[in-house]
């Protein structure tokens, strides 16, 4: 399948990249105890001779034979990290593919069409609680707090800092089912889905939302063990939930049920249900599962100061895709069997950013926490330079997968010309969104939540705005896309660079700057 030769391709291009991080962000606190060993030494050097008192002093044998090895682990440390976490980010979109290309090729572009709005009121409700893993991530990386592979962190500190999400994505998920039960044909007439594709829509909502609880226990029971620098865990589930995914397509799609858009969603629901049920077994083998429990006072202070802001932020990002997905109904239904196509490649590929996002989740709060500026400079710049260069290479391939892999979702001439005159938006959008999915790493870590939302509703504005033109295109739809994402990195960069904010502070205050200025 040339798809999947093309993330062949892309997971290739991040393995042979060599680039040495800057820092050793995974051992931070033994590089300042080897910083004050050297001070230490250059006081005991200024005291026995005056003619050497500021002469530069020489970095010591040890120090040299030392150096280069610190940095070649932190290396394998961070693509150790990497690497896995990519297969497990890139396995969901991989499945919502293979979901379109079943439905595409059994169903025809009716059913296709009808996925648009089915994955909009799944996929993207979903997406709203998003927060709930996020706010995972930061409150047990905190809470953890290892400095390297060999002291394992506090194990039942973060097991405490992830009873409170889990407890209340598992309470969330409840309530989205019950919603889904009762509301379902609302929504799909608030969205103005076409009469002819409400049904098939309407099959695949019943399926995945009668599981949210357990898609959003998955998404929390993920970002502790990744909080916690295992990625491999998850991986093996996850790809065992993506085999078993296939297997159930082939089965309530092909042969020797032909459930269409239901038999899909069924498939997907089946491999939630039972990855979610590993993730929470592994998480108690190693001795991580939280306690299910009702949150005390301080636990839902602390999630609320992720929760409330992190909501307001999704909120403004969901919208985004919302208005972008009404705008392609307007076009008719081969446009919105394109688009859904265009718009699912696009979500597989930008996902190539969230391992270096999640490397600065995991890593930057305790270096921001203990103001550690080099090792926070280290960081941002190992992880920049990572997605300046993956993001052209896979938005090359990506642009390639939708101009010429059109034909494994649909055999319908026209939407394969519409998907191959998008393929170039396609690629401004994937290498602009790799890079701002590597930024907002960042600005998570650092909690710069009010910049992010103020960014986030500007841009979100504007695009509606946009939208309202009359000479509506798929390529004009994802050009406002990459607008929003190219604008927030623009301004994120430059707000670190000129001293502001968490991030810009502990680099400002860094040894060597003063007020800002490299010292003389």
């Amino acid at each position: 399948m040339k798809t999947f030769h093309s993330v062949v391709c892309g997971a290739s291009l991040l393995l042979s990249l060599q680039v040495v991080p800057h820092a050793d962000c995974f051992k931070f606190h033994r590089a300042r105890n080897a910083a004050g060993k050297k001070r230490f030494h250059n006081s005991r050097l200024r005291d026995s001779t005056a003619s050497v008192q500021d002469a530069p002093s020489e970095p010591s044998l040890e120090e040299v034979a030392t150096e280069p090895s610190d940095k070649n682990a932190s290396k394998r440390d961070m693509m150790k990290f990497a690497i896995p976490a990519l297969g497990i980010y890139l396995c969901n979109p991989l499945l919502s593919n293979i979901d379109n290309a079943f439905v595409g090729r059994t169903v025809g572009t009716s059913g296709l069409a009808a996925l648009s709005p089915a994955t909009v009121c799944t996929d993207q409700m979903l997406y709203l609680f998003s927060f709930l893993s996020r706010a995972t991530t930061g409150l047990v990386s905190r809470a953890y707090a290892a400095t390297n592979e060999s002291n394992g962190g506090d194990k039942e500190a973060a097991r405490n800092a992830a009873s409170a999400p889990l407890t209340v994505s598992l309470m969330c998920g409840a309530a989205l089912s019950v919603f889904y039960v009762f509301f379902t044909p609302s929504m799909l007439t608030a969205l103005k889905v076409n009469p002819a594709l409400r049904t098939s829509a309407a099959s695949y909502i019943y399926w995945r939302g009668a599981i949210a609880a357990f898609a959003l226990a998955q998404a929390v029971s993920l970002s502790v063990m990744m909080a916690t620098r295992d990625a491999i865990t998850p991986l093996k589930i996850v790809g065992l939930a993506a085999l078993l995914n296939v297997c159930g397509d082939a089965l309530l799609c092909v042969w020797p049920l032909r459930w269409g858009c239901a038999g899909a969603a069924a498939a997907t629901s089946g491999a939630t249900l039972l990855s979610s049920l590993f993730m929470l077994r592994a998480l108690r083998r190693k001795g991580l599962l939280p306690k299910i429990r009702m949150p005390t006072k301080k636990e839902l202070s602390g999630l609320l100061e992720f929760m409330g802001p992190l909501l307001a932020i999704t909120f403004t990002r969901l919208g985004g895709f919302i208005v972008m997905q009404k705008s392609a109904m307007k076009l008719g239904v081969q446009p919105l069997a394109a688009y859904q196509l265009s718009i699912n490649l696009l979500t597989f590929f930008l996902l190539f950013g969230e391992p270096l996002s999640q490397l600065s989740q995991t890593k930057l709060p305790a270096l921001v926490d203990a103001e550690d500026g080099r090792s926070v400079l280290g960081n941002l710049k190992s992880v920049i330079t990572l997605a300046s260069f993956t993001s052209l290479g896979i938005a090359g391939v990506a642009s390639l997968a939708v101009a010429r892999g059109s034909h494994l979702f649909s055999s319908d001439l026209g939407v394969q010309l519409l998907a191959r005159q998008a393929a170039p938006a396609i690629f401004a959008s994937v290498a602009t969104a790799i890079m701002t999915v590597a930024i907002d790493g960042a600005m998570l870590a650092s909690r710069d939540f009010g910049f992010m939302l103020l960014v986030g509703l500007s841009t979100f504005i504007l695009q509606i705005g946009l939208l309202k033109s009359p000479n509506l295109s798929l390529s004009y739809i994802f050009g406002t896309f990459t607008m929003r994402l190219g604008v927030y990195s623009v301004l994120a960069v430059l707000r670190v660079a000129l001293g502001y904010g968490a991030l810009g502070k502990v680099l400002r205050s860094r040894p060597g700057v003063l007020n800002g200025k490299k010292e003389q």
